[in-house]
């Protein structure tokens, strides 16, 4: 739903048909497909974590820090692992959320993938005993696609089209949304024992933070990133009560991933107001 939107409280329309994996990003892949809470663990030095997550809290993502021999133990290959909390091996696979997640969670499915030599485990849990989705056949080769090409499309360089469709309307404003202090408190009281493990899990965070960001403009805003912490935003937004709504709303779709205390430590910062498509891309790009 854009901020204008928003504002008038009319809700975007759905898209037709939704995008196929190879050209949506994990997030609006999982929205499109009815999942609540779902992520993707990635091998990453025999070590397994969420590197892609969607409707997963900040807590859960740093819980997620497992081993591969747990994987490759606890699911089969191609086999799809259903748990409810009837499940004797159940709260084996609680260890992996925060503690609010934890204490809601009903059912767990999981699917190990393989691509190549390099393991992957899908993750879903749900807050009801039958929420769970069922998925199509072809589902591993849809997990690999968005794996593959989850960077480049969620935060793919805005190009001189969508600067010139900004250019022909109103001065756009110009403003940087600064998530540095927020997510310093999220994780103020979690160690990691890596600073490398820590920054995988903290974009896999900022990934789901810029996909609930960018739902956040209508067309023809555009919002960028090249920084963890970072999003800059070209948008018509042109008064002062905009601003605090846009303070508001960003506040709102923020603390169910990072907490009410962290997400009011937001920060946004207006660079200034343009109707030059090519002074918005400069900004985007190298601002």
């Amino acid at each position: 739903m854009g901020l204008l939107s928003v504002a008038s409280g009319k809700k975007d329309a759905p898209a037709a048909n939704s995008p196929s994996s190879s050209k949506t990003n994990f997030q609006q892949w999982a929205e499109d497909n009815g999942f609540e809470h779902c992520g993707v663990f990635c091998e990453r030095g025999g070590l397994m974590m969420l590197e892609c997550a969607y409707g997963i809290d900040a807590q859960s993502v740093f819980s997620s820090i497992s081993t591969k021999d747990f994987w490759l133990g606890s699911a089969r290959s191609d086999t799809w692992i259903t748990l409810d909390s009837e499940s004797p091996t159940f709260t084996a696979f609680t260890q992996f959320l925060g503690a609010e997640a934890r204490s809601k969670a009903k059912a767990f499915k999981m699917l190990k993938i393989y691509d190549g030599e390099d393991l992957m485990v899908f993750f879903e849990y749900s807050y009801k005993p039958a929420g769970l989705l069922r998925r199509s056949e072809d589902f591993s080769q849809e997990i690999k696609a968005l794996m593959k090409n989850r960077d480049k499309i969620l935060l793919a360089k805005p190009t001189e089209r969508d600067a010139a469709l900004l250019s022909g309307q109103n001065k756009a404003r110009l403003c940087l949304i600064s998530t540095k202090r927020a997510l310093e408190e999220t994780t103020k009281n979690i160690e990691v024992s890596e600073l490398t493990i820590q920054k995988i899990l903290l974009n896999t965070i900022f990934e789901e933070i810029f996909y609930k960001t960018k739902k956040l403009f209508a067309s023809p805003g555009v919002i960028y990133s090249e920084d963890s912490t970072e999003i800059k935003v070209a948008a018509l937004i042109n008064s002062d009560i905009e601003d605090e709504l846009l303070k508001e709303q960003l506040t709102l779709e923020y603390e169910s991933l990072i907490g009410k205390d962290a997400a009011k430590k937001i920060i946004i910062l207006t660079a200034g107001y343009s109707s030059d498509g090519e002074e918005i891309l400069d900004y985007l790009l190298r601002g």
